[in-house]
C-alpha cells in the first residue's frame, strides 16, 4: 500500500501491518466464500487487534486519537481485498454502532457499548431500509411509542446487512407521525435493540447476488419493548444522527473499494503475463495494456480522493459531497474499469469462481447500492456541488459591445445597462436579454440588478406585461416567479426589427 506524506506515523505504521495481516488471511477468507460461512475466524482476529477501535477514543479502548478516519480507510482499504469481512468492519465500526455512538450517545452508552465494540466483543448493523422505504429514508414506518419507562416499537426493517452476527442493532423508527416534524425532519429517532430482546426476529436471510456467507436479512419488530435509556440522543433526532453517520460510513465504504481494485489489477496482470497466444504473452496485446493503464489510472486517482475526503474528516469537517462523490466514483469505478476489464483481460477464465474477479464484480454490485445508491449520490452531487462551487461557477453578466455588437463580458455590475422602473423599462431589459443570451430566460435578480425598484413592483410589472401577452414567466413550486423572458410580441413592442440584426463582417449582405 502506498504511504501519503500526511499520514503520521501511527498511520503508517497501521498500514503495513493492515497489509501483513491481510496476506496471511486471504486463504481463510476465500475459503470462507467457497463454504458461505461467516467469516468469525478473521472478526476476532480483527478483534484481537483493536481495529474495531480505529474511530473510537482511547478512553473507551479505541484508538480515534492516532488512527482517525484515515485509519479507518487503512484498514478497510486491506480488508477490502477479502470482500465480505470488510462489510462486517464497517457496520461494526461506524455506520450501525461506533461513530453513532461517539456522536450522539449519552456518557452511560458509551461506557456500556463502545469498549465491547472497540474488541470485536460486539457486532452491530443499522436498520433504517424498510420494505416499503429505502432510499426515501424519511419514510420509514417501523412505529415506537413511548410507554412509561420504554418505547414500543412495531414494523419491519429489511436489507439488513450483518444483521444475523449482530448483537446490538441501532434501529430507526418513527416517533411522531405530526406533519409539522416531518417537515422540519423530526419524526425519527434512533434505538438500541439488543440480539434476543422480546418480539425481536429476523424473518428471512436474504440470498445475495455477492457478499457469500454474510447475513443480510428481514427484520421483525412484535411489541418490542426498548428501555427509553437505549434511545440515542433525543426523540426526534434520528434524521439528523442519520445524516451525520452515513457521510463517515461513505467514506469507509468507498475505501473498500480500493481493496478489490487493487485485486483485480493483481489478477488481470498475472494473467496477461503468463496467458501465452499466437505465440505472445496476450500483456504484448495493445488494448490489454491500455485497459491496465487504465486501471492504475483509476487507482490511484481514487486512492486520493477517499484519503482525501478522510484528511477533511480527521481535520473536523463534515461534509456530504466529498463522501458522495466518493462513494459513486469508487464503487462504479470497481464495476466499469476494474472487474469488467480484469475479466475481459482473463478470458474465460475471468468468469469462473476459480479466481476471485468474479466474486469481486458480484460484491461490486451490491456496493453500488448499499449506503446509498450511484442515482442518490448523483443527486447529492447536483444539490451540494452547485451549492458549494456557486462562487466558482458565476458566469459574468454580459452586454452588447457597441463596436463589435456581439454579447461581451463585463468586469463590473456597475458597468450594466440600467432601465427605468416603468412596464416599458422591464420590458426593455427583456428584450436586451434576448440580443445577448437569445433562448435563454432572464432571472429576477438579474432584473433587479438593472431597474432601480422594489422588487415587488418589478414583480408586478413582469405579471403584467404576461397578461397582455409580452411576456412568459417562470414559477417556482411555491409559486413564486423567478424567471422572465419576452415573447415575440414583446420583442416587436420593444424594438424594431433592425434592433435585432447582426451581420458578420465576412457575410455577404445578400443572404440577408
Amino acid at each position: 500500500m502506498e504511504k501519503y506524506p500526511w499520514w503520521s506515523d501511527a498511520q503508517k505504521k497501521l498500514a503495513d501491518e493492515a497489509q501483513s495481516f491481510v496476506d496471511r488471511l486471504v486463504p481463510l477468507a476465500q475459503e470462507d466464500a467457497w463454504n458461505r460461512r461467516y467469516p468469525w475466524r478473521i472478526a476476532k482476529e480483527i478483534g484481537k487487534k483493536g481495529w474495531y477501535g480505529a474511530i473510537i477514543p482511547q478512553r473507551y479502548g479505541g484508538h480515534s486519537e492516532e488512527w482517525g478516519v484515515t485509519g479507518a480507510c487503512i484498514l478497510c482499504e486491506e480488508l477490502g481485498r477479502l470482500r465480505a469481512v470488510s462489510n462486517d468492519y464497517i457496520n461494526t465500526m461506524c455506520s450501525g454502532g461506533a461513530h453513532m455512538l461517539n456522536g450522539h450517545g449519552t456518557e452511560e452508552q458509551k461506557r456500556r457499548l463502545l469498549p465491547r465494540i472497540a474488541t470485536g466483543e460486539l457486532h452491530t448493523s443499522v436498520a433504517i431500509t424498510e420494505p416499503f422505504a429505502g432510499s426515501d429514508a424519511g419514510s420509514v414506518e417501523t412505529q415506537a411509542v413511548a410507554e412509561g419507562n420504554f418505547y414500543v416499537l412495531n414494523g419491519k426493517k429489511r436489507f439488513i446487512m450483518n444483521a444475523g452476527a449482530a448483537g446490538i442493532h441501532m434501529t430507526y423508527a418513527r416517533t411522531s407521525s405530526r406533519p409539522e416534524d416531518i417537515k422540519r425532519r423530526k419524526h425519527l429517532s434512533v434505538f438500541v435493540v439488543a440480539k434476543g430482546t422480546p418480539g425481536f426476529s429476523i424473518e428471512k436471510i436474504n440470498e445475495l447476488t455477492g457478499y457469500d456467507g454474510l447475513y443480510d436479512s428481514y427484520l421483525n419488530f412484535d411489541h418490542v419493548k426498548v428501555p427509553l435509556s437505549d434511545r440515542i440522543a433525543g426523540e426526534g433526532d434520528g434524521w439528523s444522527i442519520m445524516m451525520a453517520g452515513l457521510n463517515v460510513e461513505r467514506t469507509v465504504a468507498a475505501a473498500t473499494s480500493l481493496g478489490g481494485m487493487r485485486e483485480a489489477l493483481s489478477y488481470a496482470s498475472f494473467h496477461l503475463e503468463r496467458r501465452v497466444q499466437f505465440g505472445h504473452p496476450t500483456v504484448e496485446l495493445p488494448t490489454n495494456q491500455f485497459k491496465l493503464a487504465d486501471m492504475i489510472t483509476s487507482l490511484n486517482m481514487s486512492r486520493l480522493l477517499t484519503y482525501y475526503t478522510a484528511y477533511l474528516f480527521d481535520l473536523g469537517g463534515d461534509s456530504a459531497l466529498y463522501p458522495a462523490m466518493l462513494k459513486l466514483n469508487n464503487t462504479e469505478e470497481l464495476m466499469r474499469d476494474f472487474v469488467l476489464n480484469a475479466i475481459q483481460c482473463m478470458g474465460g477464465d475471468g468468469v469462473t469462481k476459480f479466481y476471485p474477479v468474479e466474486r469481486i464484480m458480484r460484491d461490486a454490485k451490491i456496493n453500488e447500492t448499499a449506503a446509498g445508491s450511484s442515482d442518490i449520490m448523483r443527486m447529492l452531487i447536483y444539490r451540494q456541488g452547485l451549492k458549494q462551487m456557486a462562487d466558482d461557477l458565476k458566469v459574468p453578466r454580459r452586454v452588447m459591445d457597441k463596436i463589435l455588437k456581439i454579447p461581451m463580458p463585463i468586469g463590473r455590475a456597475e458597468d450594466l445597462p440600467k432601465y427605468r422602473a416603468t412596464e416599458e423599462g422591464v420590458l426593455e431589459a427583456l428584450a436586451e436579454n434576448y440580443r445577448v443570451n437569445p433562448g435563454l430566460h432572464m432571472t429576477v435578480a438579474e432584473l433587479q440588478a438593472q431597474i432601480p425598484a422594489p422588487d415587488e413592483d418589478i414583480i408586478g410589472s413582469l405579471v403584467s406585461l404576461e397578461g397582455k401577452g409580452l411576456a412568459r414567466l417562470h414559477r417556482s413550486g411555491k409559486g413564486a416567479v423567478n424567471l422572465a423572458r419576452a415573447t415575440y410580441e414583446g420583442l416587436a413592442k420593444a424594438h424594431p426589427a433592425d434592433y435585432y440584426k447582426y451581420r458578420p463582417t465576412w457575410a455577404v449582405d445578400e443572404v440577408f
